[in-house]
């Protein structure tokens, strides 16, 4: 199996076309499924805990139930390999660092949700 995350911090503009970019982080991880049983319940509740820390099931949301814990599929990865590859920083293009040069460059960041 092959996952992939890529989560994007801004989008790249050049004074020229070909120059237009990206800034980002990226992996990607090959794994083999263990086969082993997971504790779905178990498993969002430990998701909900670690993004929100201190929210309890029952006190600060409601659990779920059971039909929809039945119906959710996880697989247990056992990673063989990665890679993770990076852009950060503005345009680089031939005429990017000139300032009288025709057109405009720089980055619009990409807000975290």
């Amino acid at each position: 199996m092959c996952v992939t995350v890529t989560i994007l911090d801004g989008l790249v503009y050049s004074r020229t076309a070909l120059y237009h970019s990206m800034n980002y982080r990226s992996v990607v991880c090959f794994a083999r499924a263990t086969g082993e049983d997971i504790d779905v319940g178990g498993v969002l509740e430990r998701m909900v805990s670690r993004y929100f820390p201190g929210r309890e099931p029952g006190r600060d949301y409601e659990p779920a139930p059971r039909a929809h814990i039945e119906a959710t599929g996880l697989v247990g990865l056992a990673i063989e390999d990665w890679s993770a590859k990076a852009r950060t920083g503005g345009p680089t293009g031939p005429r990017d660092a000139d300032e009288g040069a025709p057109g405009s460059a720089g980055v619009v960041p990409i807000a975290a949700c």
